[in-house]
């Protein structure tokens, strides 16, 4: 049975011991709880913690120093579940939890900062944000998601984020699975950064998936990122380089980014969704160069979709693009790699 223990929890986290264990069981959480600098906070498997009916809140995040940055956090294992059918978007008892920036853990001006092994359940939108990061790990992470809520992401990484490493990630999420977004993180006073050195491996988004990887860019750069196994079959991408702005503009700045080893299908019957299974989308102007290494793609035997492996949509301005290992298997004759005609690329090397 669920008993609410924020309190007690929150002055555990507060004695300042360093290691802060929480007791295997069935917890509520009614108020985010707070962790401070040079914590960890350890939870087994069987640590159960509930975001209470109508908190309407992250169940925990980095206490505020504004924009001071929170360091050496590490927080190790537990269920952390956000009771999505109970909660109210539109009611937020704090200030992100609304719109589609509800998220069940949040995490900004972070340095040294580490969250492994755990297991996030049916949050509002966002599993885990995390804004202004600054060599921070996020690995071994598991998402059991009841898929009742729009927008639900797995990990949502915020402008002005760098040094950062993404690891063995599993599930099937409602939105993007992970996402990189330079020109998010205004309600948090950190938008239109430039995110930089970041490598995400491991990426086993199972049947059905929205997207594995989304990096999206306005005007805020997207530089240095390394993408390495990504496996699932999905909706929509397995990797797309986007900007998702409302008004034409000049779009997308992306550089320095591989992708090594995308074992991946679409599970469309038909249609394209939102362009290929790796997808730069129109208006993206300003790409340096991109390395795509070792693709295989297997559709299964009814799949007749419209999705190339690799599409270069419209208005897309790529200075290098070079392909590598780029196999398919598909129920008809789709080239794998499509270039539109409005698309510009100036080296281009497919081998």
């Amino acid at each position: 049975m669920f008993t609410d223990k924020t309190e007690s929890f929150q002055k555990l986290l507060d004695a300042g011991n360093g290691i802060v264990t929480f007791p295997d069981g069935e917890h509520l959480i009614s108020r985010p709880l707070e962790i401070s600098d040079r914590t960890r906070l350890v939870c087994s498997p069987r640590t159960h913690l509930k975001l209470a009916d109508s908190a309407n809140c992250p169940i925990i995040k980095n206490r505020d120093k504004g924009r001071d940055m929170t360091r050496h956090v590490t927080i190790e294992g537990g269920i952390w579940d956000g009771n999505n059918l109970n909660q109210q978007r539109d009611k937020p008892t704090y200030d992100s939890f609304k719109n589609f920036y509800s998220h069940l853990m949040g995490f900004t001006y972070v340095e040294d900062f580490m969250l492994r092994g755990v297991t996030i359940k049916d949050p509002e939108a966002f599993g885990i944000q995390l804004t202004a990061a600054i060599r921070f790990t996020v690995a071994d992470i598991t998402f059991d998601y009841n898929m009742k809520c729009l927008n639900m992401d797995g990990i949502h990484v915020n402008g002005f984020a760098r040094e950062g490493h993404i690891t063995n990630i599993k599930g099937t999420t409602n939105d993007d699975l992970v996402a990189l977004n330079s020109d998010e993180g205004f309600h948090l006073g950190c938008d239109n950064c430039d995110m930089e050195n970041i490598t995400i491996d491991g990426i086993y988004g199972g049947h059905d998936g929205w997207t594995g990887v989304r990096l999206l860019s306005r005007t805020a750069k997207v530089k240095n990122i390394t993408i390495r196994n990504v496996y699932g079959s999905y909706k929509y991408n397995a990797v797309s380089f986007t900007h998702w702005a409302a008004e034409p503009g000049d779009y997308g700045w992306f550089d320095g980014i591989t992708l090594d080893g995308i074992f991946a299908s679409s599970v469309r019957k038909s249609g394209t969704g939102h362009g290929g299974l790796i997808w730069f989308q129109p208006g993206v102007h300003h790409v340096g160069t991109v390395m795509i290494n070792n693709v295989m793609r297997i559709d299964e035997f009814d799949a007749f979709n419209e999705m190339n492996t690799i599409e270069v949509s419209d208005d897309v301005i790529i200075d290098t693009l070079l392909i590598r290992g780029l196999r398919q298997c598909v129920p008809d004759e789709k080239a794998p790699v499509l270039i539109v005609e409005g698309a510009k690329v100036r080296c281009l090397e497919v081998m």
